[in-house]
């Protein structure tokens, strides 16, 4: 069982169908809904669902959304025992708002703004892949970004990467930023992510992800959205096209893409396998809602067998 150590941002995603009212006006939608968020923390989730021995390292407020947050996280099999607790910040809050296959996302950080290495003194750093997501997130940590990969790379373990968006738009002008991406093993950022890190706004995948891996990263998934997602790990680089399924729910899929393309890729070295095995789990993660949603491998398997993929 392989063990991954997930390190970053905790929060309640409120999920919302959007649709805007014109000012000082109200409308009403169909359906909400509430669960555990974040990058970090669906990583941690998914990679439990799928297998994996998984532990997350986070920080979350001593309010009413603490106790629900760490049952979540153990009902689903992550180690929640490191998540620190905080008297002084708020729990991270999330409002998902969900047009059709895509989301806008308006995030409060709170105490994900305030994890950093302190949070990890004395911790014992025992994993064979340690995941760093939500680097513009966590303002506090991201000093301490290629010092976690060192200890990380010291301990023997894989380092993957994925900054999620950059509300700033600074993109590489941020301070670390390239450092941090220097010292990765994988790196899993969207089309837009890919694009502004290399400051190229019509880059495509294949060339962007050519200048990843010579940048020194060893493996590339670019996740397109509905178009799908494009990997390379510097010997085979493949288009993985979409598996249809009817929109429910977006978020998160990213984070599942991520956690079944690692956990697939580390077992068997087979890109173009593992990038199916990994559009497969974020299909059936986008045909519900919240972390319950997300699936087993069997789930996985068993959906690839009804839904080949396009054009193969």
């Amino acid at each position: 069982m392989l063990k991954i150590l997930s390190i970053g941002d905790l929060n309640i995603d409120i999920v919302i169908p959007f649709e805007m009212p014109s000012h000082g006006k109200q409308v009403f939608v169909k359906d909400c809904h509430f669960s555990g968020g974040g990058c970090a923390a669906n990583f941690a989730v998914a990679c439990a669902r799928l297998g994996a021995k998984s532990k997350l390292v986070s920080r979350i407020g001593a309010d009413i959304f603490s106790k629900y947050l760490l049952t979540e996280l153990r009902r689903h099999g992550v180690d929640e025992k490191d998540i620190v607790v905080s008297t002084r910040d708020k729990t991270g809050v999330s409002l998902a708002m969900v047009r059709g296959g895509d989301r806008s996302i308006i995030t409060h950080r709170g105490a994900n703004a305030t994890l950093s290495l302190a949070d990890l003194k004395g911790f014992k750093m025992d994993a064979e892949l340690v995941h760093l997501p939500s680097f513009f997130i966590l303002e506090r940590l991201r000093p301490s970004y290629v010092k976690i990969e060192k200890w990380a790379r010291k301990a023997g373990a894989l380092i993957s990467f994925d900054t999620g968006w950059d509300p700033s738009g600074r993109w590489s002008r941020t301070k670390h930023l390239l450092k941090a991406l220097r010292g990765c093993d994988f790196f899993l950022p969207n089309l837009h992510e890919a694009r502004s890190i290399l400051n190229k706004p019509r880059g495509n995948p294949k060339e962007l992800a050519e200048e990843l891996l010579l940048m020194g990263i060893k493996t590339v998934a670019i996740k397109l959205g509905h178009r799908g997602a494009f990997v390379a790990d510097g010997s085979t680089s493949a288009y993985i096209p979409p598996l249809r399924v009817k929109v429910i729910d977006p978020t998160g899929a990213g984070d599942v893409f991520n956690a079944a393309f690692l956990l697939s890729y580390i077992k068997t070295r087979d890109l173009i396998k593992s990038g199916r095995f990994a559009s497969a789990a974020a299909a059936i993660k986008i045909a519900g809602a919240g972390w319950s949603s997300y699936p087993t491998a069997a789930q996985v398997h068993r959906f690839l067998r009804k839904h080949p993929p396009e054009n193969t």
